[in-house]
């Protein structure tokens, strides 16, 4: 009877590994009635493996704490009855649950533990996997020498052995050195004769990350070409299988080799990338593309929706952090419940702290990196004033203000006179200084006296300030007009020598005057369209008391 059960359950559980990587929800189900039912029986092994294949689904979900939690609880189980290999396999996922949140030092504990355990043990496919798992360790913390070492005694086992898939998998991983050392070409060889024996398997996740691998190095020679027959070799085999976590670093690698290509497409294969990450629920890769989208926008000159994306990024990825320290924190509690020696509580305890200063230190600096970008969407980057953008939100901000009172409200549109005719003259790196004074000239008087100036485009600015009488807004006007032909700029037209200026359009009123923004800007660009008409270098200001 127990063996029929017994053979019911390891055969549930082969199931749940089967599907782990594609839908580790129902991995995880499975894995639950098997150890539900081994329970319900007595069958203390069986419940052990039981524990073993929900780590396998957590592992999937990213769910560290979880993963460290089980495989502790298994390892309790299987040491109280000697089972050595049972015992072997926790130990490894503990490392591994260590390793994946990037506790390197506690991680490497475990293995070197296992790899003693190993050697009066033997079994070579638990041996070649530690020592991968080792050389894993090492890669990541950049220590390469030590790395390589390791996954050479790994390949000798697996060698010897024919471990097919392992052997793969542990070249993929000097291959990633030789990719991290900027070996491109070695990388690739090494790429290559893991592809080789990939292919005779039927492991279709190993073969789409190859791919997406090798593609890599190519992007990275500057063989576009390649490089995008490789990934969209990936990207078909993965969506084949529905393998959707995977797919999203494929996504990613043809986003970025689209942007060197100059293509539109690059936004479409961020967007496809955050539906699949959304998908199963993939936090930190949405919180990349993200990051990703902002850099694309910034590097396009669109600030604002640079500005969008990474306010998302900021958002999710607090929430991130902040999972992440709870995650690390619950690990602390799980090892706490499974301590070994007092002196361990002081390890912890450091850890803990240095944790929560990596969390405070990496959020000052998406906070100085969000400021930036805010002050990139709201500024002119030529000449450092609000731009477009910020001077509307200003104005409808202070319309809004004014609504209930009867200050009122001054608007100047400004032009430079004959801006081409002194662009032609001068070229357009003297055109951009020009800017620049007027925009320094203006900005003096500007804040003296706490009022708005800022560039609306070309060679067009906007000057806002309240509350001033008719007098006082046109003297105003006239001051502006006055300082800028006052810099001395010139230029040469038919062999005579004509000075820069500036004409000014303007209207004052109170809020209730305007309809709209669009209203009160359309006032002052006419008056503008008046002063050019009457030979520039001239204040007009429209007066909306006269109208009423």
């Amino acid at each position: 009877m127990n063996k029929t059960i017994s053979d019911e359950i390891y055969n549930k559980l082969h199931h749940a590994k089967t599907i782990a990587s594609v839908n580790p929800d129902k991995s995880l189900e499975i894995s639950e009635e098997a150890y539900d039912l081994a329970k319900a029986n007595n069958l203390g092994l069986e419940e052990g493996y039981a524990l073993i294949g929900m780590v396998f689904a957590y592992r999937i979900k990213s769910d560290r704490s979880s993963m460290l939690d089980y495989s502790f609880r298994a390892l309790s189980i299987f040491e109280a009855r000697e089972h050595i290999a049972g015992q072997v396999k926790a130990l490894n996922l503990i490392g591994i649950a260590y390793f994946y949140s990037s506790l390197y030092e506690e991680a490497l504990r475990y293995f070197l533990k296992l790899e003693d355990m190993l050697e009066f043990n033997r079994d070579d496919f638990l041996l070649s996997g530690v020592l991968n798992n080792i050389g894993e360790v090492y890669r990541e913390s950049g220590i390469y020498d030590k790395a390589m070492e390791y996954y050479e005694k790994a390949i000798d086992i697996v060698v010897k052995n024919d471990f097919s898939l392992y052997h793969a998998a542990i070249l993929s991983n000097i291959g990633q050195i030789h990719c991290d050392k900027g070996e491109f070409e070695i990388a690739l060889k090494v790429y290559c004769k893991s592809y080789d024996i990939l292919v005779d398997s039927n492991d279709m996740v190993s073969l789409g990350e190859i791919e997406n691998r090798i593609g890599k190095v190519y992007f990275e020679i500057g063989d576009i070409k390649k490089a995008e027959e490789y990934y969209f070799r990936s990207f078909e085999r993965l969506k084949d299988i529905n393998n959707k976590y995977y797919v999203i670093d494929v996504l990613l690698n043809i986003a970025q080799l689209h942007l060197v290509k100059a293509s539109r497409k690059t936004l479409n294969f961020y967007e496809k990338a955050i539906e699949f990450a959304d998908d199963v629920g993939a936090k930190n890769k949405i919180c990349q593309i993200y990051r990703l989208t902002s850099e694309y926008h910034e590097s396009q000159g669109d600030y604002m929706n640079a500005l969008k994306y990474y306010k998302n990024y900021y958002s999710l990825n607090e929430q991130v952090m902040s999972s992440n320290l709870s995650n690390k924190l619950e690990m602390i509690n799980i090892e706490l419940k499974n301590i070994e020696t007092i002196g361990k509580f002081e390890q912890i305890k450091t850890r803990l702290e240095k944790e929560i200063a990596i969390q405070k230190d990496e959020l000052e600096k998406i906070k100085l990196a969000n400021e930036m970008l805010e002050k990139k969407a709201y500024e002119d980057e030529l000449t450092g004033v609000p731009n477009r953008r910020s001077i509307n939100a200003y104005l409808k901000k202070i319309l809004e203000e004014m609504s209930s009172k009867e200050e009122q409200i001054v608007l100047f549109m400004i032009d430079i006179d004959n801006f081409k005719k002194y662009n032609d003259y001068w070229g357009h790196s003297q055109g951009d200084i020009c800017l620049r004074k007027i925009t320094d000239s203006t900005r003096k008087i500007q804040s003296n006296r706490n009022d708005i100036f800022g560039r609306y485009g070309g060679e067009e600015f906007v000057y806002i300030s309240t509350p001033l009488s008719y007098m006082d807004a046109l003297e105003l006007g006239n001051l502006i007009r006055a300082e800028v032909e006052r810099l001395g700029l010139y230029y040469m037209e038919k062999g005579e020598h004509r000075n820069v200026t500036i004409s000014v359009g303007g209207v004052i009123g109170n809020s209730s005057d305007f309809s709209s923004i669009a209203n009160i800007m359309e006032i002052a660009d006419r008056e503008l369209y008046r002063a050019k008409e009457m030979g520039r270098n001239m204040t007009i200001l429209r007066d909306m008391k006269t109208l009423k």
